[in-house]
């Protein structure tokens, strides 16, 4: 199936309300990244435009919401795409969609399990802000298969699962605590030389979208993260989730891009530390992990299993895993981000062409999207986690 180019880079013309005439007259950006000061802007020195938010574009897929185009894509035997996500050791057909209610309202932050006939739990996740839970069986599981659900010391099954389904199993609880009015989130940012196209604008819209998310009124725990490769200055740089912003966005300013050589790059070293080394709140409306990248993590034996384990404990956890394709990204690590996001209760972010900012980027195996400045999509995206 081709994958379907919403837009394409015309000077003058908008998407979506978004203009891709850029401020300063230029149509493509690049070049080395330096520090940033978020305190005022900068100028690129390739190009002579002001770094600034409101500038790079991006479109959003959710594959959940779109599940028969997903399955379409990975079960035609005739495209490479099934292959692909064999190749990275996941398998999102056996899915068992839940929705958790509790009266009239959404059971919101709640454990659900998937559980076979022998009282093997096979997947555990926890409901987001819609109730809505993820659950996965393994590939080829032909056992009796059951939904629990802890309701106030009292145990909730839903029997006889179908896997593969886009309709989701209704699951009504009487006791639950409401989670407390607490987003954690974290950005994985990949700093490797190939991004540095984008990367000083990517700074700029992150601090903006924490700027913004603080004016929701939410307690609001931040973390920042950075990564290159074995051999670089640093493979992963990590911070602590903080409520102070104005160190995040000291950590963000000190960055610039550098390092890498190959393609691969540490991708799945940061996320191992991003989900197993930072305090994760045991209670929260949301938790949401952005990585930002423009590689795949290397295709090793250890690596597969890794980020298996990772994706498995992060659904466990409650992580929701939303990717940020930047330029760079191929088809293979457009469909393992996909794999984890599906697999975490998340939706795939991918930067466009149209800001002519960075180079070129892959059109994604999609259908109709809306094209989205970067810093509105993150915001909405957050503002739908959490209201």
């Amino acid at each position: 199936m081709r994958a379907l180019l919403v837009s394409t880079l015309l000077t003058g013309c908008s998407f979506g309300g978004v203009s891709t005439d850029h401020p300063n007259g230029s149509s493509r950006a690049g070049g080395e990244s330096a520090p940033m000061s978020l305190g005022g802007s900068e100028e690129d020195a390739d190009t002579g435009w002001e770094v600034q938010s409101g500038q790079l574009t991006a479109g959003e897929w959710s594959d959940l919401e779109n599940w028969e185009f997903w399955r379409g894509l990975v079960d035609d035997s005739s495209l490479p795409w099934g292959e692909i996500e064999t190749g990275w050791g996941f398998d999102t057909a056996h899915r068992v969609p839940v929705q958790l209610n509790w009266g009239e309202d959404r059971a919101v932050d709640v454990e659900v399990r998937l559980v076979d006939e022998t009282d093997a739990v096979l997947w555990t996740a926890r409901t987001d802000n819609h109730g809505h839970a993820e659950l996965f069986a393994p590939s080829g599981s032909d056992l009796l298969l059951r939904v629990e659900v802890d309701d106030g010391g009292f145990l909730v099954t839903e029997p006889n699962v179908v896997v593969g389904s886009q309709e989701r199993i209704e699951i009504q609880v009487e006791e639950v605590q409401a989670p407390q009015a607490l987003l954690d989130l974290m950005f994985v940012i990949d700093t490797t030389g190939s991004m540095s196209d984008e990367l000083t604008y990517l700074e700029a819209e992150l601090a903006d979208v924490v700027q913004r998310v603080k004016s929701i009124g939410i307690d609001l725990r931040l973390s920042v993260n950075f990564y290159r490769d074995e051999g670089d200055a640093y493979e992963v740089r990590s911070f602590p989730f903080t409520r102070n912003m104005g160190q995040v966005q000291s950590q963000l300013s000190d960055q610039s891009a550098s390092g890498g050589g190959d393609y691969p790059e540490a991708l799945a070293a940061a996320l191992d530390d991003a989900v197993h080394n930072h305090q994760w709140s045991d209670n929260a409306r949301a938790r949401l992990l952005f990585p930002l990248l423009d590689a795949p993590p290397h295709q090793t034996a250890s690596n597969i299993a890794l980020l298996q384990e990772v994706t498995a404990q992060a659904a466990h956890d409650g992580i929701r895993i939303l990717p940020i394709a930047a330029s760079g990204v191929d088809a293979s690590t457009e469909f393992l981000l996909r794999s984890l996001d599906i697999m975490t209760g998340g939706t795939y972010i991918f930067l466009t062409d149209d800001s002519g900012i960075g180079n070129d980027h892959l059109a994604p195996t999609v259908g109709d999207y809306q094209v989205e400045l970067l810093n509105d999509l993150l915001e909405r995206l957050i503002r739908e986690a959490l209201l």
